[in-house]
């Protein structure tokens, strides 16, 4: 899809409607044609509706299919837009607009501009594609968007006893939902292939100085993931970027334990387990990595062992934060992001009011009327 970029998968540009369906999996052989003796016409599964659909055939046979973008001042909602949109093109509406309203600001490390948003979009990617491929289709409600003036809000419905919220997915293997959709998203590049979108969203966050996403599953049929709106720290996120120019960035882990051993100046290996999300030998096996590197040092006090950052590290912080104050004092660097241009045609991406199936989406049964009365 256009919203994509290279990370679509190139092979699927230059498919027919059908095969762009078989393709991605929501296309599968049907029993033989009367017309033909040797074709067959191919049965499309509801996820295709879901991905190439017209909106009206979408409404008439998955009706709960539903997502809100909303912007909020105060208590009062200044947009307030509902879609029944196919999820590619409704992924590529949210992100647009995502765009057209994230800010950022830029740093410098030597020659290389260091663009620090005021969100990480792969992380609102990330939880954007989390929700529209988890979600369940049958049990009704929304996919929320809303953008406060504190918050990025993104509401998803699930099924009673649908687990716990999408955090518990930091250390485990992918577990989608709707592994179709999922996979599919993922050959469109809007999300990760890796299949791990959650950890990719927090170390997105956490590499531009900006707070952590947090989930909450506040009622049976509701899970919530915020982007809290917190003004980025500037010097770590220069920190960040000098290490990756130097050949040594940090994973998702490293960050949240740096970040959290900033925040407090010791850790204890019971701590960083529930940071991360793993049990007491994985959380120290971090931390060992940690030590190695030089980041992290190990002390003790009369209840056990803690773990505190470096000299060295907080002497690199000191200087990239005078760095950033010198760069602050002769200009401010914050700028605006430029609105989205408007994205060029793609076999992803179909404008109305055709999609890449044929006929408005697949052949799915009617849905039963309610009979007649008398």
């Amino acid at each position: 899809m256009s919203a994509s970029g290279s990370r679509a998968d190139v092979g699927l540009a230059g498919l027919a409607d059908l095969e762009l369906a078989a393709a991605l999996g929501v296309a599968r052989p049907g029993a033989p044609s009367t017309s033909t003796a040797d074709s067959s016409e191919p049965v499309l599964l509801p996820e295709a509706l879901l991905l190439f659909g017209r909106p009206e055939a979408i409404r008439w046979f998955l009706p709960w299919h539903e997502a809100a973008m909303q912007v909020l001042r105060a208590d009062t909602a200044v947009v307030n837009d509902f879609f029944h949109w196919p999820l590619f093109r409704l992924a590529e509406e949210l992100l647009a607009r995502f765009r057209a309203r994230n800010t950022e600001q830029v740093i410098r490390f030597e020659l290389l501009r260091v663009h620090v948003p005021a969100f990480s979009e792969q992380a609102f990617r990330e939880l954007i594609t989390n929700a529209l491929t988890h979600r369940d289709y049958e049990v009704p409600g929304a996919v929320h968007v809303r953008w406060a003036d504190d918050r990025i809000e993104i509401t998803n419905p699930v099924a009673p006893g649908a687990g716990g919220p999408p955090a518990a997915a930091l250390a485990g293997p992918p577990r989608p939902r709707n592994p179709l959709l999922a996979d599919a998203f993922r050959r469109a590049g809007i999300a990760q292939r890796t299949g791990h979108g959650i950890s990719r969203a927090v170390a997105d966050q956490l590499r531009h100085g900006l707070a952590a996403p947090h989930f909450d599953h506040p009622a049976e049929r509701t899970i919530v993931a915020t982007l809290p709106a917190v003004p980025a720290d500037l010097a770590f996120a220069r920190y960040v970027a000098a290490r990756e120019r130097l050949g040594r960035p940090l994973g998702r882990a490293d960050l949240q334990l740096i970040t959290a051993l900033r925040q407090t100046p010791r850790l204890r290996t019971a701590q960083a387990a529930t940071l991360l999300g793993v049990d007491r030998s994985q959380a120290r096996a971090h931390l060992i990595r940690l030590l190695h590197a030089g980041l992290v040092q190990v002390g003790g006090d009369s209840a056990g062992r803690t773990w505190h950052l470096t000299d060295q590290v907080h002497r690199d912080l000191r200087e990239c934060a005078a760095h950033v104050r010198a760069q602050t004092a002769v200009g401010h660097p914050t700028t605006p992001a430029p609105p989205a241009p408007p994205p060029p045609a793609s076999p992803l991406s179909p404008a109305p009011p055709g999609w890449a199936i044929p006929g408005g989406g697949p052949a799915l049964p009617h849905r039963p009327r309610a009979a007649d009365g008398g």
